[in-house]
């Protein structure tokens, strides 16, 4: 070989070296004459083959934290329950909560979004089938430690998220019992950080004994969410008080709960008005960080919080 010249592309390749690098040739290559090839090649064709582990954590854009979510409806029972009931009982359906919810539009349609979301779900159930939870519970462990913490054990100082809590079911619901343990041992071995998880299962009665377990963990807030607009929020034994959609802020506040701030800008001004408002600062005053608050997350909260329709 000339000095300074490239090696020579191996004949079995075809002869004169493609103008361009392409990993997929070589790939598919190795995977036609794997079982010619030396060993140390078959173990190239294993490493690129196996499925890379799946990334657990969201970030949805209105939250201070990072986040868990599951596919909305089809891992939320109690709401299934709830709409199927309003149904036959003829009630407007616009009045269930559940029935406009957010996880079942816009974004969370997308393709991608939508495929990341049941696979997600898909790993849980798998998971609790084949070894009790054991595998959800470590990889989830596992990447909320590599995001929040250093490799010394000191928690991370990053840009736009609180290492200090973590939201639970952006979109989705503590459907099962064995669910819920896997998410107190989650929660357990990661007791500096506030979890907060709203929830609707609380009207499976079956639920309970799960819920009110996992609620007495230190670091977990376990807020019941109202099933119908303009319903005051659920105050259940053993959980944190709740939260509720209301579509007047003088009601909301005559029914004792605090008002959430990062809705009541919006329903303030109106539709109209609020498109009008800057996007930057439209994101900044309907996200928690954006209005200083942290409410959600604060265990032993007597008081439902309302969030304000728009």
């Amino acid at each position: 070989m000339v000095a300074g010249s490239s090696p020579a592309w191996p004949t079995i390749f075809g002869g004169a070296r493609p103008a361009k690098k392409c990993k997929r040739i070589v790939y598919l290559f190795f995977i036609d004459f794997a079982i010619d090839l030396p060993s140390l090649f078959v173990s190239i064709i294993s490493m690129k083959t196996e499925k890379t582990m799946l990334n657990l954590l969201s970030t949805p854009s209105k939250m201070p934290c990072f986040s868990f979510n599951i596919p909305a409806l089809k891992f939320c029972p109690a709401a299934k329950i709830v709409m199927n009931l309003a149904k036959k009982a003829k009630e407007a359906m616009d009045k269930i909560i559940c029935s406009s919810c957010y996880a079942c539009k816009g974004f969370y349609m997308m393709p991608n979004v939508a495929e990341a979301l049941q696979n997600k779900g898909n790993f849980i159930t798998k998971s609790i089938r084949e070894d009790n939870g054991d595998s959800f519970v470590a990889e989830m462990v596992g990447q909320i430690k590599r995001k929040y913490y250093k490799p010394n054990g000191e928690k991370k100082k990053l840009k736009n998220c609180d290492t200090d809590l973590f939201r639970v079911h952006d979109s989705g619901d503590l459907f099962s019992g064995k669910y819920i343990n896997c998410w107190i041992r989650i929660c357990e071995a990661l007791p500096d950080i506030r979890f907060w998880f709203p929830t609707r299962e609380h009207v499976r009665v079956d639920q309970m004994p799960h819920l009110q377990q996992l609620a007495l963990l230190q670091n977990v807030c376990l807020k019941p969410s109202a099933l119908r607009l303009d319903e005051p929020a659920p105050q259940i034994k053993g959980l944190d008080a709740g939260t509720s959609v209301y579509t007047s802020e003088q009601n909301a506040l005559d029914d004792g709960h605090y008002i959430c701030p990062a809705t009541i800008h919006a329903h303030r001004l109106g539709k109209a008005e609020w498109r009008k408002v800057d996007k930057k600062e439209r994101a900044k005053l309907s996200s928690c960080a954006g209005n200083g608050c942290k409410l959600c997350f604060i265990k032993g909260c007597k008081k439902g919080i309302a969030y304000m329709a728009h």
